[in-house]
Formats: C-alpha cells, structure tokens, sequence
C-alpha cells in the first residue's frame, strides 16, 4: 500500500526532514521484541541508526504470541516483516529460563552496543516480562557495557529523556512492514494507527522531557525512549545534553561517544 501522500499531508503541516546519511559506523541493535510486530513498531531508532549509518539490526522475538494455533503463522509473518525491514530475526525457546540463557548468551555473541527493549510498566504482560528478561540478563552480565533504550507502546513511561525523530521514509517503511501482519492488523489496523501515535509522541516527549510550557519540537513524527547504561552488571541513569535527535543528529557518533566516555576510551568517532 502506498502511504506517501497521507504522510506528506501531515508532514507539511510541520517541519520534518528526510533521512540525512552520515558516516558508516560500526553498530548492531538488538531489539527484544515481546511479540511479532513490535519490531515494526519500537524500531525506529535502529532503523536510523541502519539507514543513516548501516547499522545491523538483530531482531530477538521473545514470543510468538499466546495463541498456539497462530504461532506458525505468525513467524511466517514475522520473517516476512523483517525482510522488508532489513533485520535479522531470532526466536526464542519457549521456555523462560531456556528464554534467559539464549538471550544472555546471544548478547554475549553480537556483542549490541544498544538494546532496545520494553520499559517495565508497559501495562502488557508479555511487554512488562519482556522487561523483566532484559533487566535480568543485564544484571548478569558482568563485562559488557551497552546502551539500553527503554521503549513504550501499551503503557506510558513517567520519565523519558529521548525524543527521536522519524523520517517519514522510516514511518512509511513500518507501516509496510506492519502489514506483513496480516492477523494482527485484521483486528487492529497498528499500521494506519501509527501516524497519529507518533504524532502524539512529539506533543507529550516535547514538554516531558524539556520541562512544562516548553516550546514543542517541530518534528512531525517522533519515538520517545528512555536512554540508560548497563555497564559491568549495573543499569546506570544517562543525563543527555541533547535529548531531542532530529534527522541532522548522528545518532551512531552520539552512542559511541557516550559508550566511550563510559569504557574510558579515547577513541574518536569522526
């Protein structure tokens, strides 16, 4: 389905801009997805960060959903959806002890410089296990450093300090990827919905992250998160000097230098 004019008519109403590439640079996202479809829908950010920097994007399907006579199906779809996205997908075991194991170990294989995962109060169930499963395998993990950026959907966050734009060939490319879901989007059109989420998401991150009465972003469409650091076992609070990322911000340059500042390297990212 073509998407491009309905999306213009909204992006002319502000000032959006188009996916602006920068330098390649070496980064993998790993995005712990609760169900077939949230990758489409929380991904944002690493689909910046693959289209303006050729990051590679590992999808991990935590489940496959609850409903055992749709799960075939459903990874049907959900392989499809990421092949229009570009990401490498993993399902787990069933299991989540088994669950716990695999990601731990998938972590340690790839190596993310950022996880993208459901924040804990994301009113889902499986969304709010999901979180649970991230928080635990970072908690194990007593070595690596990684970014971890909180994501919502179901349940709002209370304090958000990552207001990412989204260029309109990214919002579009969602919601193409959306309609691989064919199950999902027969009882709940999330595609067509996702506009007006992301629209939304510019009007409450603007005054939640920068203060109340502050001046709005100017971006049409937007992903709010909440940026942490895990390093060596423990989660850790990031203060952004710059917490709104519009297409001009190079989102890989920005994580890399915070995750050397961290690990206390002097390398710098040109």
């Amino acid at each position: 389905m073509e998407f491009t004019n309905v999306l213009n008519s909204f992006s002319s109403l502000f000032k959006p801009s188009n996916i602006i590439l920068k330098n390649s640079t070496p980064f993998t996202v790993m995005i712990l997805s609760p169900h077939p479809d949230d990758e489409s829908i929380v991904g944002s950010l690493a689909l910046r960060l693959q289209r303006e920097n050729n990051a590679h994007i590992i999808n991990v399907a935590v489940t496959l959903g609850s409903k055992k006579e749709r799960q075939e199906k459903r990874a049907q779809e959900l392989q499809e959806a990421c092949e229009v996205l570009d990401m490498e997908n993993i399902i787990l075991h069933e299991n989540w002890k088994t669950k716990e194991k695999e990601l731990k170990s998938l972590i340690q294989k790839y190596q993310p410089q950022l996880i993208i995962a459901p924040h804990s109060k994301d009113f889902h169930p499986t969304h709010i296990k999901t979180s649970e499963l991230a928080k635990k395998v970072l908690l194990s993990l007593k070595k690596e450093t990684i970014l971890v950026a909180w994501s919502e959907f179901w349940g709002q966050m209370s304090k958000p300090n990552l207001l990412i734009e989204v260029p309109q060939e990214v919002l579009e490319l969602q919601m193409n990827a959306l309609m691989k879901h064919k199950g999902e989007i027969e009882r709940n059109p999330y595609h067509l919905r996702l506009p007006a989420w992301m629209m939304d998401n510019v009007r409450r991150g603007s005054e939640m992250i920068s203060g109340k009465g502050m001046e709005a972003q100017s971006m049409a469409f937007g992903v709010i998160y909440q940026l942490q650091l895990s390093k060596r076992g423990k989660i850790q609070n990031l203060k952004l000097e710059g917490p709104f990322l519009s297409s001009e911000t190079n989102i890989a340059q920005m994580f890399k230098l915070i995750l050397d500042a961290a690990s206390g390297s002097k390398t710098k990212v040109k």
